[in-house]
């Protein structure tokens, strides 16, 4: 039996990842970045996973910066591509590959 289009299904998402950080006082901060904005940073041919962790210690540096600067809303960071940008204007650069 093929499958169908449901109707009235929502449309597809942009795929996002997340990975866990902590605070040094113990509080567990969901951060995330979408797959379309990690692509900006590197335009291999990886995955967004292989992207992340190709860049996981940037992408950290970059949350953590944010953190300190902006807190988080609830548990949750989210990188921008204003954030990237910030990060590579003041000198980051991205890592190479592991």
């Amino acid at each position: 039996m093929p499958l169908i289009r449901k109707q009235g299904a929502s449309t597809p998402k942009e795929l996002g990842l997340f990975w866990p950080m902590q605070t040094s006082d113990g509080m567990t901060v969901d951060v995330f970045i979408y797959a379309s904005t990690l692509q900006q940073l590197d335009q291999a041919s990886l995955g967004p996973v292989g992207l992340l962790k190709r860049h996981r210690t940037l992408l950290e540096s970059i949350a953590s910066e944010k953190f300190d600067r902006q807190g988080a809303t609830g548990t949750n960071l989210h990188i921008t591509e204003e954030d990237l940008r910030v990060a590579q204007a003041s000198g980051a650069k991205a890592d190479d590959a592991q």
